[in-house]
């Protein structure tokens, strides 16, 4: 099995924990994959009025890539933004695509 599979749920939890800490967002949510591909693994921490989903995909013929998304406002018309998306084709890759979408979220959400 693939170490990212192993370990993206945890990677990902660790480095969004600010989301829960300081904003008060309920999660890690984990949602796992089948065992067919296209394997997507995605980790939700939400509140009223904000949700994160920070994902890893794994598909054919070399697409992987960790991409983390936002919404804010909630309601029935949230505004929604893709923070980041990176390639993801090692564990270390995974973990460097996570360092930086959790700093671009950070910044994404400063203001809010």
């Amino acid at each position: 099995m693939d170490i990212r599979l192993k370990t993206f749920v945890a990677e990902a939890s660790t480095r969004m924990n600010f989301l829960r800490d300081e904003l008060g967002c309920i999660g890690p949510e984990a949602h796992r994959p089948s065992d067919s591909y296209p394997l997507v693994i995605s980790v939700q921490n939400r509140r009223r009025d904000l949700a994160v989903e920070v994902f890893l995909l794994l598909a054919y013929a070399g697409e992987e890539y960790v991409a983390t998304r936002l919404s804010l406002g909630g309601g029935s018309k949230p505004r929604e933004q893709e923070v980041g998306s990176h390639t993801a084709h090692t564990a270390y890759a995974m973990r460097r695509a996570l360092d930086r979408q959790a700093e671009a979220l950070r910044d994404a959400l400063r203001d809010v």
